[in-house]
């Protein structure tokens, strides 16, 4: 199916829902926001869920504060998974179940392929890359505010342009979008140098918990779940902790640890030559790229963090 095809098939219907995964980035928030705009371009009717929160840094994208955490009990005509490899990362079971087609739009490589229809792009830095091209071949010049939220969601898939995944292609994409108003500077400033004082006091506490672990090759910075609203910080206030994980010298692998009364949620980071998105398949609904990707075990934490440390054991005593 081309783009002119996809579009087509947005005309030919009326009710969507638009979802992506648990633990949302800005990959995932800029991506739907702005499909989302361009569908009510078309009249539609679209309704916006995840099972997590906005990230609060993500939250002044036009478009953010209409994204719900409950689920809705209608049926949908389309069904848009955005920025998510298989369903078990959305976070409301059998949810391919409540629209009649289902559209697939990704750039994970284990992506399962479950829709109707799928565009997945491994070669894409981001699920807003993709839709930057889908946008800009059927619609063209963008309003400022859908570039800024296309541009987010690059910017923040790359590591602010830091990764390996930074192209000519992304660059490429990101001066278009910043030809039609996104500024660079200051979205950059938003994403990655404001903080709340709760928030940094909350920094202060996972910091604390830093460890290290066969002979320097594995960091890992956890956080007790409740102690988020203890400290007045919001969800959010821990994006960008896993990525810390692996700035220390001699680290091969990061992870950094949300977890509950039996729930564990990792985030995991690598260096490149372990890759953390086939461990993370190893758990139900986990996946993601080979250096950044994401699981959730539901055990207690201590049981969850000793089968992980030992998953990561297996694949650092491959190393020469």
């Amino acid at each position: 199916m081309t783009w002119p095809e996809l579009d087509a098939l947005f005309r030919a219907n009326q009710t969507y829902l638009i979802t992506s995964h648990r633990s949302l980035d800005g990959d995932s928030v800029g991506s739907q926001v702005s499909l989302a705009w361009y569908l009510r371009q078309l009249g539609k009717s679209v309704v916006l869920y995840n099972a997590d929160p906005v990230p609060e840094k993500f939250r002044f994208l036009q478009g953010a504060s209409d994204i719900v955490n409950v689920q809705h009990p209608g049926f949908f005509d389309v069904l848009i998974v955005l920025d998510c490899s298989n369903p078990d990362r959305l976070g409301w079971d059998n949810i391919l179940s409540i629209a009649k087609t289902c559209v697939n739009i990704d750039h994970h490589r284990d992506n399962g392929r479950f829709g109707n229809h799928n565009f997945v792009d491994i070669g894409a830095a981001a699920t807003g890359e993709i839709l930057a091209d889908f946008l800009h071949t059927v619609y063209g010049t963008l309003p400022q505010t859908t570039a800024e939220a296309l541009y987010t969601a690059i910017m923040s898939d790359t590591g602010g342009f830091r990764f390996s995944n930074t192209n000519d292609t992304v660059l490429q994409a990101c001066s278009r979008l910043a030809l039609e108003g996104a500024q660079p500077h200051e979205l950059y400033r938003k994403i990655y140098e404001t903080k709340s004082v709760n928030a940094l006091k909350l920094w202060a506490q996972i910091w604390n918990t830093l460890s290290f672990y066969f002979d320097g090759k594995l960091c890992v910075l956890s956080l007790n779940l409740p102690l988020i609203e203890q400290m007045g910080a919001v969800y959010g206030d821990t994006e960008g902790a896993a990525d810390v994980t692996v700035q220390a010298l001699g680290v091969e692998v990061g992870i950094f640890i949300k977890y509950k009364d039996n729930e564990a949620h990792f985030s995991l980071r690598s260096q490149g030559r372990v890759d953390v998105g086939r461990m993370a398949q190893k758990i139900k609904g986990g996946g993601g790229h080979s250096c950044a990707a994401g699981c959730t075990m539901y055990l207690p934490y201590e049981e969850a963090h000793a089968t992980m440390l030992e998953l990561i054991k297996e694949e650092l005593d491959t190393l020469s």
